[in-house]
């Protein structure tokens, strides 16, 4: 049963970081306005721009949903990641380059659409 688990939540780990991106019948569109929902909930002080702090809060949350923990480093990372314009925070449009990085590799044929059998890759 433990190992059971394990694996339930490794796949739930492992579908959660490409969720955006693996949804049949999913749009470039549709992966865009997701990104944009997310980053709403992330930028919780509404200024336009997501701090460490904010995505610690944000990820620590996801993760408690899950039924984890979250750790700073792999916070750490995660912005660094993001930030790809090094000015200390994480703007709408670095979230969606990288959620929508996530929907181009994803649509292997590009057309636009995660087909099913490409969600289920």
């Amino acid at each position: 049963m433990k190992t059971l688990k394990i694996a339930i939540a490794m796949g739930a780990l492992l579908i959660s970081g490409q969720a955006l991106a693996q949804k049949a019948g999913q749009t470039r569109a549709d992966a865009q306005a997701a990104s944009a929902k997310k980053f709403k909930n992330l930028d919780t002080n509404g200024d336009g721009k997501a701090s460490p702090a904010e995505l610690l809060a944000f990820m620590t949350k996801a993760a408690e949903k899950r039924g984890e923990t979250m750790d700073q480093a792999k916070v750490d990372r995660r912005f660094k990641r993001l930030d790809t314009n090094g000015d200390g925070s994480v703007s709408a449009d670095e979230l969606a380059a990288e959620d929508l990085a996530k929907f181009d590799r994803a649509d292997a044929n590009k057309n636009g659409v995660i087909d099913a059998d490409e969600a289920a890759q």
